[in-house]
Protein backbone atom coordinates (compact mmCIF):
# COMPACT_ATOMS: atom_id res chain seq x y z
CA UNK A 1 0.00 0.00 0.00
CA UNK A 2 1.59 3.43 -1.25
CA UNK A 3 1.15 6.14 1.70
CA UNK A 4 -0.10 9.69 0.03
CA UNK A 5 1.73 12.65 1.94
CA UNK A 6 0.15 15.93 1.10
CA UNK A 7 2.52 18.87 1.15
CA UNK A 8 1.06 21.77 2.79
CA UNK A 9 0.88 25.13 1.28
CA UNK A 10 2.81 27.95 1.84
CA UNK A 11 0.04 29.81 3.03
CA UNK A 12 -1.56 27.58 4.54
CA UNK A 13 1.66 26.79 6.57
CA UNK A 14 1.65 30.96 7.21
CA UNK A 15 -1.00 30.34 8.55
CA UNK A 16 -0.32 27.60 11.29
CA UNK A 17 2.59 29.85 12.27
CA UNK A 18 0.16 32.96 12.62
CA UNK A 19 -2.47 31.03 14.66
CA UNK A 20 -0.01 28.87 17.00
CA UNK A 21 2.55 31.19 17.88
CA UNK A 22 2.26 32.31 21.59
CA UNK A 23 4.25 34.51 23.89
CA UNK A 24 6.32 31.61 25.66
CA UNK A 25 7.59 30.73 22.46
CA UNK A 26 9.36 34.33 21.89
CA UNK A 27 12.94 34.52 22.67
CA UNK A 28 13.59 37.76 24.69
CA UNK A 29 14.85 39.97 21.99
CA UNK A 30 11.84 39.38 19.72
CA UNK A 31 9.68 40.11 22.86
CA UNK A 32 11.72 43.18 23.60
CA UNK A 33 11.91 44.08 19.76
CA UNK A 34 8.15 44.06 19.63
CA UNK A 35 7.79 46.44 22.60
CA UNK A 36 10.02 48.99 20.94
CA UNK A 37 8.26 48.81 17.74
CA UNK A 38 5.14 50.23 19.93
CA UNK A 39 7.42 52.88 21.20
CA UNK A 40 7.92 53.81 17.99
CA UNK A 41 4.56 52.91 16.13
CA UNK A 42 2.84 55.62 18.83
CA UNK A 43 5.36 58.47 18.10
CA UNK A 44 4.71 58.69 14.74
CA UNK A 45 1.00 58.51 15.36
CA UNK A 46 0.55 60.76 18.34
CA UNK A 47 2.90 62.49 16.46
CA UNK A 48 0.48 62.97 13.43
CA UNK A 49 -2.87 63.37 14.96
CA UNK A 50 -3.19 67.17 14.39
CA UNK A 51 -2.40 66.82 10.65
CA UNK A 52 -5.60 68.15 8.44
CA UNK A 53 -5.81 64.47 6.59
CA UNK A 54 -5.65 62.65 9.99
CA UNK A 55 -8.36 64.94 11.49
CA UNK A 56 -10.48 64.48 7.88
CA UNK A 57 -10.31 60.78 8.65
CA UNK A 58 -10.89 61.13 11.98
CA UNK A 59 -14.16 62.96 11.24
CA UNK A 60 -15.32 60.37 8.97
CA UNK A 61 -14.73 57.47 11.02
CA UNK A 62 -16.98 59.27 13.22
CA UNK A 63 -19.95 59.73 11.36
CA UNK A 64 -19.88 56.15 9.66
CA UNK A 65 -18.77 54.01 12.20
CA UNK A 66 -18.85 56.21 15.28
CA UNK A 67 -19.42 54.72 19.04
CA UNK A 68 -17.67 51.35 19.55
CA UNK A 69 -15.05 50.03 22.17
CA UNK A 70 -11.34 51.42 20.53
CA UNK A 71 -10.13 54.57 20.83
CA UNK A 72 -9.12 56.75 17.66
CA UNK A 73 -5.43 57.96 19.25
CA UNK A 74 -5.19 61.64 19.97
CA UNK A 75 -9.00 62.45 19.74
CA UNK A 76 -12.27 61.63 21.88
CA UNK A 77 -13.61 59.64 18.80
CA UNK A 78 -14.56 55.60 19.48
CA UNK A 79 -15.44 53.02 17.04
CA UNK A 80 -15.30 49.53 16.50
CA UNK A 81 -12.75 47.69 15.47
CA UNK A 82 -12.29 47.77 11.93
CA UNK A 83 -12.52 51.42 11.69
CA UNK A 84 -10.71 52.49 14.90
CA UNK A 85 -8.30 50.74 12.91
CA UNK A 86 -8.06 51.95 10.17
CA UNK A 87 -7.94 55.59 11.78
CA UNK A 88 -4.96 54.88 13.76
CA UNK A 89 -2.72 53.03 11.07
CA UNK A 90 -3.54 55.98 8.70
CA UNK A 91 -2.44 58.68 11.35
CA UNK A 92 0.62 56.09 11.93
CA UNK A 93 2.08 56.03 8.48
CA UNK A 94 1.19 59.99 7.58
CA UNK A 95 4.55 61.45 8.99
CA UNK A 96 6.77 58.75 7.20
CA UNK A 97 8.11 58.63 10.45
CA UNK A 98 6.95 54.70 11.28
CA UNK A 99 9.43 51.76 11.54
CA UNK A 100 10.89 50.39 8.07
CA UNK A 101 11.67 46.94 7.31
CA UNK A 102 14.31 47.35 4.89
CA UNK A 103 16.33 44.01 3.79
CA UNK A 104 18.06 43.80 0.23
CA UNK A 105 14.79 42.30 -1.74
CA UNK A 106 12.48 44.84 -0.41
CA UNK A 107 10.89 47.79 2.11
CA UNK A 108 7.70 47.78 3.93
CA UNK A 109 6.43 49.53 7.11
CA UNK A 110 4.82 46.62 9.50
CA UNK A 111 4.21 48.61 12.02
CA UNK A 112 1.96 50.63 10.40
CA UNK A 113 -0.20 47.79 9.58
CA UNK A 114 -0.48 46.15 12.56
CA UNK A 115 -0.77 47.79 15.82
CA UNK A 116 -3.48 50.25 14.61
CA UNK A 117 -5.40 46.63 13.97
CA UNK A 118 -4.26 44.64 16.83
CA UNK A 119 -5.44 47.81 19.68
CA UNK A 120 -8.36 48.07 18.18
CA UNK A 121 -9.25 44.38 18.95
CA UNK A 122 -7.03 44.15 21.83
CA UNK A 123 -9.34 47.15 23.20
CA UNK A 124 -13.23 44.82 21.90
CA UNK A 125 -11.53 41.72 22.94
CA UNK A 126 -9.71 42.82 26.30
CA UNK A 127 -6.85 41.29 25.23
CA UNK A 128 -3.64 41.64 27.85
CA UNK A 129 -0.17 42.84 27.02
CA UNK A 130 1.17 39.59 26.32
CA UNK A 131 -1.60 39.05 23.52
CA UNK A 132 -1.34 41.63 21.86
CA UNK A 133 2.94 41.69 21.69
CA UNK A 134 2.68 38.22 20.10
CA UNK A 135 0.14 39.17 17.65
CA UNK A 136 2.41 41.73 16.52
CA UNK A 137 5.11 39.05 15.97
CA UNK A 138 3.06 36.96 14.10
CA UNK A 139 2.18 39.68 12.03
CA UNK A 140 5.41 40.84 11.22
CA UNK A 141 6.88 37.57 10.60
CA UNK A 142 4.27 36.67 8.23
CA UNK A 143 4.49 40.21 6.36
CA UNK A 144 7.85 40.45 6.52
CA UNK A 145 8.22 37.37 4.16
CA UNK A 146 5.07 37.93 1.83
CA UNK A 147 7.30 41.19 0.81
CA UNK A 148 10.43 39.58 1.07
CA UNK A 149 9.09 36.61 -1.51
CA UNK A 150 7.37 39.30 -3.73
CA UNK A 151 11.25 40.82 -4.40
CA UNK A 152 12.96 43.75 -5.69
CA UNK A 153 10.80 43.98 -9.03
CA UNK A 154 7.65 44.20 -6.96
CA UNK A 155 9.25 47.09 -4.76
CA UNK A 156 10.42 48.61 -7.89
CA UNK A 157 6.95 48.97 -9.61
CA UNK A 158 4.02 50.61 -9.36
CA UNK A 159 3.14 49.01 -6.36
CA UNK A 160 3.38 50.24 -2.51
CA UNK A 161 5.02 47.02 -1.09
CA UNK A 162 3.40 48.55 2.23
CA UNK A 163 -0.32 48.33 1.12
CA UNK A 164 0.03 45.13 -0.13
CA UNK A 165 1.68 42.94 1.63
CA UNK A 166 0.47 44.91 4.67
CA UNK A 167 -3.01 43.56 4.15
CA UNK A 168 -1.59 39.73 4.86
CA UNK A 169 -0.01 41.16 8.06
CA UNK A 170 -2.38 42.48 9.83
CA UNK A 171 -4.77 39.39 8.89
CA UNK A 172 -1.57 37.61 10.52
CA UNK A 173 -1.81 39.34 13.41
CA UNK A 174 -5.81 39.85 14.53
CA UNK A 175 -5.66 36.16 12.98
CA UNK A 176 -3.20 35.37 16.37
CA UNK A 177 -5.11 37.74 18.72
CA UNK A 178 -8.52 35.89 18.04
CA UNK A 179 -6.74 32.71 18.48
CA UNK A 180 -8.14 31.12 15.63
CA UNK A 181 -7.37 27.93 14.40
CA UNK A 182 -4.99 27.28 11.76
CA UNK A 183 -7.82 26.31 9.27
CA UNK A 184 -9.30 29.63 9.88
CA UNK A 185 -6.31 31.69 10.25
CA UNK A 186 -5.11 30.55 6.51
CA UNK A 187 -8.57 31.86 5.73
CA UNK A 188 -8.02 35.02 6.93
CA UNK A 189 -5.02 34.99 4.85
CA UNK A 190 -6.41 34.45 1.81
CA UNK A 191 -9.33 37.00 1.99
CA UNK A 192 -6.68 39.26 3.00
CA UNK A 193 -4.24 38.77 -0.22
CA UNK A 194 -7.21 39.51 -2.47
CA UNK A 195 -7.31 42.63 -1.02
CA UNK A 196 -4.02 43.91 -1.36
CA UNK A 197 -3.57 47.70 -3.15
CA UNK A 198 -1.67 50.73 -2.79
CA UNK A 199 -0.25 52.61 -5.90
CA UNK A 200 3.02 54.60 -5.78
CA UNK A 201 2.09 57.22 -7.71
CA UNK A 202 0.20 58.80 -4.86
CA UNK A 203 3.13 59.38 -2.80
CA UNK A 204 3.44 62.66 -1.19
CA UNK A 205 -0.29 63.24 -0.43
CA UNK A 206 -2.50 62.51 1.54
CA UNK A 207 -3.68 59.18 -0.17
CA UNK A 208 -0.03 57.21 0.79
CA UNK A 209 -1.25 56.58 4.18
CA UNK A 210 -4.42 54.83 3.11
CA UNK A 211 -2.61 52.46 2.36
CA UNK A 212 -1.57 50.62 6.05
CA UNK A 213 -4.91 52.10 7.02
CA UNK A 214 -6.67 49.87 4.81
CA UNK A 215 -4.22 46.84 5.24
CA UNK A 216 -4.98 47.25 9.06
CA UNK A 217 -8.68 47.66 8.28
CA UNK A 218 -9.02 44.70 5.89
CA UNK A 219 -6.64 42.63 8.15
CA UNK A 220 -9.81 42.84 11.02
CA UNK A 221 -12.35 42.57 8.33
CA UNK A 222 -10.60 39.18 7.32
CA UNK A 223 -9.81 37.60 10.37
CA UNK A 224 -13.29 38.64 11.89
CA UNK A 225 -15.09 36.89 8.80
CA UNK A 226 -12.45 33.88 9.25
CA UNK A 227 -13.64 33.44 12.46
CA UNK A 228 -17.62 33.44 11.20
CA UNK A 229 -16.58 30.46 8.82
CA UNK A 230 -15.96 32.57 5.60
CA UNK A 231 -13.12 30.73 3.65
CA UNK A 232 -10.41 31.22 0.83
CA UNK A 233 -7.96 29.02 -0.92
CA UNK A 234 -4.74 27.29 0.85
CA UNK A 235 -2.54 28.96 -2.27
CA UNK A 236 -4.28 32.05 -1.96
CA UNK A 237 -0.53 33.93 -1.33
CA UNK A 238 1.81 31.29 -3.85
CA UNK A 239 -0.25 30.30 -5.99
CA UNK A 240 -0.87 30.75 -9.86
CA UNK A 241 -2.64 33.16 -9.93
CA UNK A 242 -2.15 34.21 -6.07
CA UNK A 243 -1.21 37.35 -4.51
CA UNK A 244 2.64 37.14 -5.39
CA UNK A 245 2.31 35.94 -9.10
CA UNK A 246 -0.41 39.15 -9.56
CA UNK A 247 2.58 41.62 -8.04
CA UNK A 248 6.10 40.49 -8.65
CA UNK A 249 7.47 39.65 -11.90
CA UNK A 250 10.16 36.97 -10.26
CA UNK A 251 8.66 35.63 -6.48
CA UNK A 252 10.81 33.85 -4.45
CA UNK A 253 8.09 31.47 -2.76
CA UNK A 254 10.52 29.57 -0.73
CA UNK A 255 11.14 32.93 1.85
CA UNK A 256 7.54 32.78 2.60
CA UNK A 257 8.72 30.23 4.92
CA UNK A 258 12.27 29.94 4.98
CA UNK A 259 13.44 29.65 9.04
CA UNK A 260 9.94 30.36 9.94
CA UNK A 261 9.98 30.50 13.90
CA UNK A 262 13.71 30.07 14.35
CA UNK A 263 15.05 33.26 12.05
CA UNK A 264 13.33 36.23 13.61
CA UNK A 265 12.91 39.19 10.97
CA UNK A 266 11.52 41.37 13.28
CA UNK A 267 14.95 41.88 14.60
CA UNK A 268 16.08 43.37 11.34
CA UNK A 269 13.56 45.85 11.23
CA UNK A 270 14.30 49.51 11.50
CA UNK A 271 13.22 53.08 12.86
CA UNK A 272 13.65 56.47 11.68
CA UNK A 273 15.31 59.51 13.13
CA UNK A 274 13.65 61.48 10.58
CA UNK A 275 10.14 62.08 9.71
CA UNK A 276 10.35 61.52 5.74
CA UNK A 277 10.52 58.97 3.42
CA UNK A 278 13.55 56.32 4.35
CA UNK A 279 15.17 56.91 1.19
CA UNK A 280 16.44 60.53 1.74
CA UNK A 281 17.81 59.56 5.59
CA UNK A 282 21.33 58.66 4.18
CA UNK A 283 21.66 61.99 2.46
CA UNK A 284 19.64 63.85 5.41
CA UNK A 285 22.27 62.23 8.13
CA UNK A 286 25.20 63.31 5.37
CA UNK A 287 24.36 67.35 5.57
CA UNK A 288 23.75 66.76 9.39
CA UNK A 289 27.37 65.81 9.63
CA UNK A 290 28.41 68.53 6.98
CA UNK A 291 26.50 70.98 8.84
CA UNK A 292 28.12 70.19 12.48
CA UNK A 293 31.17 70.50 10.81
CA UNK A 294 31.67 73.85 10.97
CA UNK A 295 33.30 74.17 7.78
CA UNK A 296 30.01 75.57 6.07
CA UNK A 297 27.59 78.27 5.66
CA UNK A 298 24.59 78.17 3.76
CA UNK A 299 26.24 81.70 1.26
CA UNK A 300 29.05 80.06 0.78
CA UNK A 301 27.47 76.68 -0.55
CA UNK A 302 27.63 76.47 -4.91
CA UNK A 303 27.30 73.25 -5.70
CA UNK A 304 25.68 69.73 -3.77
CA UNK A 305 26.35 66.09 -5.49
CA UNK A 306 24.96 63.25 -3.53
CA UNK A 307 25.41 59.77 -5.06
CA UNK A 308 22.99 57.29 -4.13
CA UNK A 309 20.77 54.16 -5.39
CA UNK A 310 19.39 54.17 -8.53
CA UNK A 311 16.02 54.17 -7.32
CA UNK A 312 16.38 56.73 -4.20
CA UNK A 313 17.33 59.23 -7.50
CA UNK A 314 14.16 58.24 -9.42
CA UNK A 315 11.62 58.44 -6.39
CA UNK A 316 13.18 61.34 -4.47
CA UNK A 317 14.19 63.71 -6.93
CA UNK A 318 11.69 66.31 -6.82
CA UNK A 319 13.63 69.86 -5.98
CA UNK A 320 10.53 71.72 -4.75
CA UNK A 321 7.66 70.66 -2.90
CA UNK A 322 4.45 71.90 -2.79
CA UNK A 323 3.67 70.84 1.05
CA UNK A 324 5.52 69.32 3.21
CA UNK A 325 3.76 65.95 2.38
CA UNK A 326 5.47 65.99 -1.04
CA UNK A 327 8.61 67.12 1.14
CA UNK A 328 8.72 63.74 2.87
CA UNK A 329 9.61 62.44 -0.35
CA UNK A 330 12.47 65.08 -1.38
CA UNK A 331 16.17 64.32 -1.06
CA UNK A 332 17.02 68.40 -2.14
CA UNK A 333 14.90 69.55 0.48
CA UNK A 334 16.09 66.68 2.88
CA UNK A 335 19.45 67.65 2.39
CA UNK A 336 18.91 71.36 2.42
CA UNK A 337 17.48 71.82 5.86
CA UNK A 338 20.02 70.93 7.96
CA UNK A 339 22.72 72.21 5.90
CA UNK A 340 20.50 75.70 7.17
CA UNK A 341 19.10 74.98 10.51
CA UNK A 342 22.10 72.42 11.74
CA UNK A 343 18.77 69.79 11.81
CA UNK A 344 15.82 68.21 9.92
CA UNK A 345 12.83 67.71 12.74
CA UNK A 346 8.74 66.78 12.82
CA UNK A 347 8.47 70.97 12.72
CA UNK A 348 10.90 71.33 9.01
CA UNK A 349 7.66 70.44 7.04
CA UNK A 350 5.36 73.08 7.29
CA UNK A 351 4.85 75.50 4.60
CA UNK A 352 7.15 78.50 5.76
CA UNK A 353 9.80 76.11 5.76
CA UNK A 354 9.05 74.65 2.56
CA UNK A 355 9.16 78.41 1.17
CA UNK A 356 12.17 79.74 2.62
CA UNK A 357 14.97 81.83 0.90
CA UNK A 358 17.51 79.84 2.08
CA UNK A 359 16.32 76.39 1.61
CA UNK A 360 14.79 76.99 -1.49
CA UNK A 361 18.19 78.05 -2.85
CA UNK A 362 20.20 75.29 -1.71
CA UNK A 363 17.59 72.74 -2.87
CA UNK A 364 18.04 73.83 -6.61
CA UNK A 365 21.79 73.09 -6.42
CA UNK A 366 21.36 69.36 -5.62
CA UNK A 367 22.27 67.32 -8.03
CA UNK A 368 21.05 63.64 -7.81
CA UNK A 369 23.33 60.85 -9.19
CA UNK A 370 21.88 57.43 -9.70
CA UNK A 371 25.02 54.58 -8.83
CA UNK A 372 24.27 51.39 -9.30
CA UNK A 373 26.89 50.82 -6.23
CA UNK A 374 25.13 52.59 -4.06
CA UNK A 375 23.34 50.79 -1.18
CA UNK A 376 19.85 52.32 -0.88
CA UNK A 377 20.72 52.71 3.02
CA UNK A 378 24.29 54.78 1.92
CA UNK A 379 25.10 58.05 0.28
CA UNK A 380 27.91 60.45 -1.06
CA UNK A 381 27.32 63.75 -0.27
CA UNK A 382 30.04 66.38 -2.23
CA UNK A 383 29.55 70.32 -1.42
CA UNK A 384 31.84 72.25 -3.06
CA UNK A 385 31.67 76.22 -1.94
CA UNK A 386 32.58 79.85 -3.88
CA UNK A 387 35.89 79.92 -2.29
CA UNK A 388 36.81 76.45 -4.20
CA UNK A 389 36.57 73.79 -1.31
CA UNK A 390 35.46 70.36 -2.35
CA UNK A 391 33.70 68.61 1.01
CA UNK A 392 32.63 64.74 1.18
CA UNK A 393 30.07 63.32 3.59
CA UNK A 394 30.08 59.73 3.42
CA UNK A 395 27.14 57.62 5.21
CA UNK A 396 27.44 53.84 4.54
CA UNK A 397 24.56 52.89 6.92
CA UNK A 398 22.19 55.23 8.02
CA UNK A 399 21.14 55.83 11.97
CA UNK A 400 18.03 53.64 12.56
CA UNK A 401 18.70 50.85 10.10
CA UNK A 402 19.77 47.43 11.71
CA UNK A 403 23.40 47.87 11.31
CA UNK A 404 23.37 51.17 13.25
CA UNK A 405 20.05 50.79 15.53
CA UNK A 406 18.49 53.56 17.07
CA UNK A 407 18.51 53.08 21.18
CA UNK A 408 15.67 52.11 23.86
CA UNK A 409 16.27 55.63 25.16
CA UNK A 410 16.27 57.42 21.70
CA UNK A 411 13.16 55.64 20.85
CA UNK A 412 11.64 56.61 24.45
CA UNK A 413 13.02 60.31 23.71
CA UNK A 414 11.02 60.14 19.49
CA UNK A 415 8.06 59.42 21.57
CA UNK A 416 8.08 61.77 24.31
CA UNK A 417 8.87 64.49 21.69
CA UNK A 418 5.89 63.55 19.40
CA UNK A 419 3.81 63.08 22.51
CA UNK A 420 4.11 66.78 24.03
CA UNK A 421 3.22 68.33 21.06
CA UNK A 422 -0.09 66.64 21.83
CA UNK A 423 -0.65 65.24 25.40
CA UNK A 424 0.06 66.92 28.50
CA UNK A 425 3.02 66.30 29.87
CA UNK A 426 1.80 64.35 32.95
CA UNK A 427 0.56 61.57 31.13
CA UNK A 428 4.05 60.97 28.81
CA UNK A 429 6.08 59.30 30.96
CA UNK A 430 3.50 56.95 32.37
CA UNK A 431 2.67 56.13 29.02
CA UNK A 432 6.00 55.48 27.84
CA UNK A 433 6.33 53.66 31.38
CA UNK A 434 3.09 50.98 30.40
CA UNK A 435 4.78 50.41 26.95
CA UNK A 436 8.42 49.20 28.45
CA UNK A 437 6.09 47.23 30.39
CA UNK A 438 3.38 45.98 28.52
CA UNK A 439 3.42 42.25 28.83
CA UNK A 440 2.69 42.76 32.35
CA UNK A 441 -0.46 44.41 31.30
CA UNK A 442 -3.76 42.40 31.48
CA UNK A 443 -6.02 44.26 29.48
CA UNK A 444 -4.42 46.92 26.73
CA UNK A 445 -7.07 49.41 27.33
CA UNK A 446 -5.37 51.58 30.22
CA UNK A 447 -2.41 51.79 27.68
CA UNK A 448 -4.77 53.21 24.42
CA UNK A 449 -6.71 55.16 26.80
CA UNK A 450 -4.10 57.12 27.81
CA UNK A 451 -3.53 58.12 24.54
CA UNK A 452 -7.33 59.79 24.34
CA UNK A 453 -7.33 61.74 27.55
CA UNK A 454 -6.12 64.67 29.41
CA UNK A 455 -5.70 66.77 25.93
CA UNK A 456 -4.50 70.25 24.53
CA UNK A 457 -7.57 71.48 21.79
Amino acid sequence: MTEVVTLLSKTRQLGMFSSLLEYDDLPANVAHYARRALVDWTAATIGAVDEPSAKKMRQVVSDVGGGGAANVIGSNVTSNAVFAALANAYASHLLDFDDCFNPLETTIHLSSCLWGAILAVGQQRKLSGKDVLTAYVAGFETGARVARAAGPSHYQSAWHVTGVCGHVAAAAAVANALKLSPDAATHALGVAATQGAGIREVYGSDTKAIHPGKAAMDGVLSALLAEKGFTSIDTAIEGQRGLLAAVSKDPNNSLLTEGLSSDWQILENGNKLYPTASLTHPPIEAATHAAASGKLTPPEIEGIVVRVHPFTAAVTALVHPADGQAARFSTPHGIAVPLVRGALTLADFDQASIDDPQIKRLRGLVTLVADEGMDRRGCELTIQTRQGLTMRFDVARNRGTPAVPLTDDELSKKFSDAATRKLDNAVVAPTLDAMWALDKAADVNAFVQRLTVSQRD
